[in-house]
């Protein structure tokens, strides 16, 4: 019996899947494309940790963790990195079906450069994920995934086309980082997500000060979890050319009942907490700022 119900699940899923991953990509574009592997020219690391609420211990919280790494090979025509993720809530999504609470994914890219400035990178994703049968019991059963993406860039332009795996829907992204002057940069874009008729938009800015502290704000047309819309605002600090750490909100988070013995009231929306690492692979890069 609880192989049928399984496979029902599975075909729902099917017809529209949120993928933990793709809500995080603000921070991890590599969860949306692969071939983002080995794009930033040096060896990347960037941990999340996710939480509702932030502090107090409940019933209806949620804390989640996610982990990517990449980094160029073969003088930057190629890279590779992987992505993790660990989430305590294995929902119910409003389009039917489950979403995984835990992954491990392999990436792998390969660019190929002509004239001025013009790049064009393929990217392949293989990876496992857990799909539990019921919430948060039942038997975990264990799914291969595949995904593909394409990426192009020119300059401060970078346009994508992606499909992370065999069941998510297709996603465009395109972001241009202008310099202002010598104290702004700016970094906007968009992503639509194209799957089963459901058409999904975002769109996104985020300046930097310097170089040095960066405030954005997102709005995620593609939904959180329980598939709402989501405000995020972000705010960044660089701590040199290789580290930097980040705060973002979401504005718009869903309600939640708090029925700890200390404490009672509502809190809404996620925090997400981010660090990223980086190290020079020996291509002058690292120096170089990156939004």
């Amino acid at each position: 019996m609880k192989k049928v119900i399984f496979l029902v699940l599975m075909v729902q899923v099917a017809l529209g899947q949120q993928e933990s991953l793709r809500m995080v990509y603000p921070f991890i574009p590599l969860g949306i494309n692969p071939a983002e592997a080995g794009l930033r020219g040096v060896a990347s690391i960037t941990g999340i940790y996710r939480k509702k609420p932030l502090f107090q211990q409940n019933l209806g919280g949620s804390s989640q963790q996610y982990f990517s790494f990449d980094m160029p090979i073969a003088q930057g025509k190629g890279g590779i990195g992987f992505l993790a993720y660990n989430t305590d809530q294995s929902y119910l999504l409003p389009q039917g079906g489950l979403a995984a609470n835990l992954g491990l994914s392999a990436v792998g890219s390969y660019a190929m450069e002509w004239g001025r400035g013009n790049t064009l990178r393929f990217g392949g994703q293989v990876g496992i994920d857990q799909y539990p049968i019921l919430d948060k019991t039942g038997t975990a059963v264990l799914r291969s995934s595949f995904g593909l993406g394409l990426i192009y860039t020119h300059d401060q332009l970078v346009v994508g086309i992606s499909k992370p795996t065999r069941e998510a829907p297709t996603y465009v992204r395109a972001t241009y980082t202008m310099n202002l002057d010598n104290s702004f940069t700016t970094k906007f874009g968009s992503l639509v997500r194209l799957g089963s008729g459901d058409l999904k938009v975002d769109a996104h800015a985020t300046v930097w000060y310097h170089e040095k502290v960066g405030a954005g704000l997102w709005y995620q047309g593609t939904g959180s979890e329980f598939g709402d819309a989501a405000l995020l605002l972000s705010a960044e600090v660089a701590l040199g050319r290789n580290f930097r750490v980040g705060y973002a909100y979401d504005l718009l988070g869903k309600q939640v009942a708090l029925t700890t013995p200390m404490s009672s009231g509502v809190a809404s929306g996620f925090h997400q907490i981010f660090i990223r690492y980086e190290i020079d692979t020996g291509n002058g890069k690292i120096a170089e700022f990156r939004p």
